[in-house]
């Protein structure tokens, strides 16, 4: 009796067992592969390049879900358009979840999965454009009724987020931008659940997480996105711009030049790293640079070479502005700063070191026949002949001696005769004899 009692308690057991391996087998196999792409903060390439490598991996693993969190102000049009097709044209279920705001651009991503979960408190909407041009409005309003009419949500309260001269009986009056809290927007149909948190968007999906891979921007990524942006994009091109402008009239190449290049290469490596900017943009700024050398070492004044390394240089910097608008605000800045620090630079030619480096102070061989010139009090209102063009600093001769000197400001060509003005410390300023030829 004791035996069979033990044999019925084996058989239990192994059942049992046999239960539980099956359960877990058929969740095991239940669960999904999911993966979180953050669309948090200001949209821009960064957010695009952290969607288009997101995507991409989760084609790769093979994931079952992707989830798009969204937390944002808005950010620039054309990152958030082509975050925008990414999603709708993803082989893979997406959805979009707004934990916190959906605003502006933000309101095109989160309309853009195939559904949309608001958490508590949350709020979509508020699309204007900037600047706030017809044809701005009217492009990005056809954005956001193809973008609900694609996903079954309403087209014209999707147009009215973006242009206010549209009424929406009931819901929204002409004049004002449409922004909806959660529960408006469920009511309305513009978002098909509230979920609290992401579990419970897994629970109202009916789905059981296996693994949840992050994505995370990469330090590269963090930092191109800082690079990237207008303000500090326009601050590395000024630098390097007069970062280059000073080596012109450094002899050799030293400190201004490798700060000036090593600003340049960060901007555009961040541009190119970003898909924003390709090489051919780099080609062009330096191909306008070397036109630039040109006309001051090689022909002298300021005629077409000039000119048209100007334009490359401009035309290279315009590309990697997000849109018009900006672009032409950041040239002008550019140019503003470039030529302000020039000035600054050229006031404080005889105090500062960057200035002596410049206005070449020091002597360079006594058998060449070039002296010190400090303290030479004695050169003031003596004439002489220039033996190098003055750019405007260069060499001068007087009574058969070779002295740095710096012009008035004009170009001297080379052999024109000159007369000194101005003495202070290393600084010799000198100025064309008029008549002379």
């Amino acid at each position: 009796m004791k035996r069979r009692v033990n044999f019925k308690l084996f058989l239990l057991t192994g059942f049992l067992l046999l239960f539980f391996c099956c359960f877990n087998y058929v969740a095991a196999n239940n669960a999904v592969l999911v993966y979180k792409i953050p669309l948090i903060g200001y949209i821009d390439n960064g957010l695009l390049k952290l969607a288009e490598r997101g995507l991409a991996e989760a084609r790769r693993s093979g994931a079952d879900l992707v989830v798009f969190e969204i937390d944002t102000y808005g950010g620039y049009l054309d990152p958030a358009i082509k975050i925008r097709d990414l999603i709708l044209r993803s082989n893979l279920p997406t959805v979009t979840y707004v934990r916190g705001r959906a605003w502006s651009a933000g309101a095109l991503l989160a309309l853009a999965g195939e559904n949309l979960f608001m958490a508590e408190g949350s709020s979509i909407g508020a699309a204007e454009t900037r600047p706030a041009d017809e044809k701005y409005i009217s492009a990005l309003r056809k954005e956001f009724k193809a973008t609900a009419k694609t996903r079954g949500k309403n087209p014209d309260l999707a147009a009215a987020m973006v242009d206010k001269e549209i009424a929406v009986a009931g819901i929204t009056a002409r004049g004002k931008l449409l922004t909806l809290t959660v529960d408006e927007a469920l009511n309305y149909q513009m978002a098909d659940y509230k979920a609290a948190n992401l579990n419970n968007v897994f629970e109202i999906l009916g789905v059981t997480p296996g693994q949840i891979v992050e994505m995370e921007l990469t330090m590269a990524e963090k930092a191109a996105r800082v690079i990237t942006r207008p303000h500090i994009t326009i601050i590395l091109l000024t630098i390097g711009i007069l970062g280059l402008v000073a080596e012109v009239f450094v002899p050799g190449f030293g400190l201004p030049g490798t700060i000036g290049l090593l600003s340049l290469a960060v901007v555009f490596s961040s541009y190119i790293y970003h898909g924003v900017a390709g090489w051919g943009l780099v080609i062009l700024f330096l191909a306008g640079i070397l036109l630039l050398a040109i006309e001051i070492f090689v022909t002298p004044g300021f005629g077409f070479t000039g000119i048209t390394g100007l334009i490359m240089i401009m035309a290279s910097i315009y590309f990697l502005f997000p849109d018009f608008d900006a672009a032409i605000v950041g040239i002008a800045t550019v140019l503003v700063l470039s030529i302000a620090g020039f000035i600054i630079m050229l006031k404080i030619f005889g105090s500062s070191a960057l200035s002596r480096r410049i206005s070449l102070g020091e002597s360079q061989t006594k058998e060449a026949g070039y002296l010190a010139q400090s303290g030479r009090k004695d050169l003031l209102h003596k004439t002489g002949k220039t033996v190098t063009p003055l750019r405007p600093v260069g060499v001068a001769e007087f009574d058969g001696e070779r002295v740095d000197v710096v012009s008035e400001g004009s170009y001297i060509d080379k052999g024109v005769a000159v007369m000194v003005t101005q003495i202070a410390g290393n600084r010799i300023v000198v100025k064309k004899i008029e008549g002379d030829e």
